[in-house]
């Protein structure tokens, strides 16, 4: 594929890709063919959070540490790619020298509620990079955007089956990110 698979562009029928029209359905048909190769991608985890937009920083403070959460349980350290437009290196800094984690049993066990846990399995600051060159971040939008869907489904895309497209992802979902929803996402 020689152009960029912005999902709502895609999926709006936006943009000529070949040398015939490609209809909605079959936008739909080849977004959840690329949902499918995603949740095929071997030790694939998906963490997904929806909240308001004014909660974006906090959303996305609260995906660092389930990051770092997994990275901790596997052994393993990262480096996180996010698309050009709005910087959180300031928080993936703070959490890698103060991050208060409060317990989820009210206490640490010394009296105190919350407990610096600093983010040392993420390696360094984010990497930026356009979404048009990066397959990896427009997997990220099509995850988003069927979460989207899911979440606030609109008329003319549930007509198209868009409001289901999100449940192909459950393989590869991390549902322990966030307990109390039963796909983990944030909230």
């Amino acid at each position: 594929m020689a152009v960029e698979l912005h999902s709502t562009d895609w999926l709006m029928g936006k943009g000529q890709v070949g040398r015939w029209p490609v209809r909605k359905p079959e936008r739909v048909r080849l977004f959840d063919f690329f949902l499918s190769s995603i949740a095929a991608l071997p030790s694939a985890q998906l963490i997904n959070a929806c909240v308001p937009k004014g909660e974006k920083d906090r959303a996305f403070e609260y995906l660092l540490n389930r990051i770092q959460m997994n990275m901790s349980k596997a052994g393993s350290r990262c480096v996180i790619f996010c698309d050009e437009g709005k910087s959180y290196d300031h928080i993936r800094r703070r959490i890698g020298v103060y991050n208060p984690i409060k317990s989820q049993l009210g206490d640490w066990g010394e009296g105190k509620a919350t407990k610096n846990i600093p983010a040392d399995r993420i390696l360094e600051d984010i990497v930026y990079r356009k979404s048009e060159r990066s397959i990896f971040i427009q997997a990220a939008d099509a995850c988003a955007y069927a979460l989207l869907r899911r979440e606030r489904p609109l008329a003319s895309k549930t007509a198209l089956g868009l409001d289901q497209s999100f449940f192909i992802l459950e393989r590869i979902m991390v549902k322990q990110a966030f307990r109390t929803d039963p796909y983990g996402i944030i909230r």
